[in-house]
């Protein structure tokens, strides 16, 4: 199959200027940037390939993504579900064909021989996805627009009961902070675990996720690392929220449930919002939905994940492993449950 459009891999030197790249490019994202794809080589074992978007007359942009090998196949993701990944995709200006970038897409999947190319991305639209073949997977989140400069604008949207924990929170002595504390990972992961357990769930991710996304992205100012201490200091609810110059994502949080009375995740997610909009941030992703998110201002969105499977193997073979995903997950966590509680007694 031909097109306008040809993805060239970069050199080593080209892609060793990553960065500087893509500077000038306005759809280009945090998981876009260099450490999020160190970051996402590491935890998830990839390998990231970067490609030039050319057409006859010259530079059209960029792409990025992962190859990962499951079972029989290699797949493509820009991103994965799984990776924590919000979105990828062709990095580019106002000059684009979505057309002719998706023919260049299918021409690379043939040429590497993938099982299955999976994408997300605000600058493709949904009728040429579908039109190249395309299936969608909506992901429901919560929006929330943060006003620099205004505070009272923010706090105004979120709900009563919310404002009402959260100045109880205040009142009894809570206090959040932006952390270098190399620790706070590992809190995290453990009140994370224990949230998960009520719901006989486990993480889908090893404790080395969250080390690894402290250790690429914090030394480079892209995460806010938030610690809610009580008025004994001790650490009671933590948050990953990874962000660039315009937005920041809601990674993963986490808290001690014997703590829960005293208000700490509502008061983490005002702080979230207070810090990131004193830092001129405009949105904040809270990369899900329920009840607690829908408690902070934010509009409901349904973005939508889009994979394309090249044999009716791999086709069965997605929805196999997304069976086996979602059980495994299960019975970790009904069997982490019962291990705590066999350790209590």
């Amino acid at each position: 199959m031909g097109s306008d459009y040809t993805l060239e891999p970069l050199t080593g030197k080209e892609a060793a200027r990553w960065d500087e790249l893509i500077a000038p490019y306005v759809s280009r994202q945090l998981f876009h940037r260099q450490a999020w794809l160190d970051y996402l080589a590491a935890s998830r074992n990839l390998e990231i390939r970067m490609w030039t978007i050319r057409c006859s007359e010259g530079t059209v942009g960029y792409f990025c993504g992962g190859i990962l090998r499951k079972g029989p196949f290699r797949i493509l993701g820009s991103p994965l579900r799984g990776w924590g990944t919000n979105f990828m995709g062709p990095i580019v200006n106002g000059r684009f064909d979505p057309e002719s970038f998706l023919a260049a897409l299918e021409d690379l999947a043939l040429e590497e021989g993938f099982g299955m190319v999976e994408v997300e991305s605000p600058v493709l639209p949904e009728e040429r996805l579908i039109a190249a073949g395309f299936e969608p997977v909506s992901q429901p989140t919560y929006m929330v627009t943060l006003t620099p400069g205004q505070p009272e604008e923010m706090w105004n949207r979120i709900d009563k009961p919310a404002q009402q924990k959260i100045r109880k929170a205040q009142r009894r002595g809570l206090l959040v902070e932006d952390t270098n504390d190399p620790e706070i990972p590992d809190e995290f992961y453990d009140q994370f675990v224990e949230v998960l357990a009520r719901k006989n769930l486990y993480p889908p991710y090893g404790r080395s996720c969250p080390r690894l996304l402290f250790e690429f992205l914090k030394p480079r100012d892209l995460l806010f690392a938030l610690a809610v201490r009580d008025a004994n200091g001790k650490v009671i609810a933590t948050g990953l929220f990874p962000h660039d110059d315009g937005a920041v994502y809601l990674w993963g949080v986490g808290s001690r449930i014997a703590d829960w009375n005293l208000g700490p995740n509502d008061l983490l997610q005002w702080s979230l919002m207070e810090r990131a909009a004193a830092r001129g941030l405009r949105t904040y992703n809270m990369c899900g939905y329920g009840h607690f998110k829908s408690k902070f201002g934010g509009v409901l969105s349904e973005p939508k994940r889009w994979h394309k499977c090249y044999s009716r193997t791999a086709k069965w073979g997605r929805r196999g492993y997304e069976f086996y995903f979602r059980n495994r997950i299960r019975c970790r966590g009904w069997w982490e449950r019962v291990a705590h509680r066999r350790h209590a007694i």
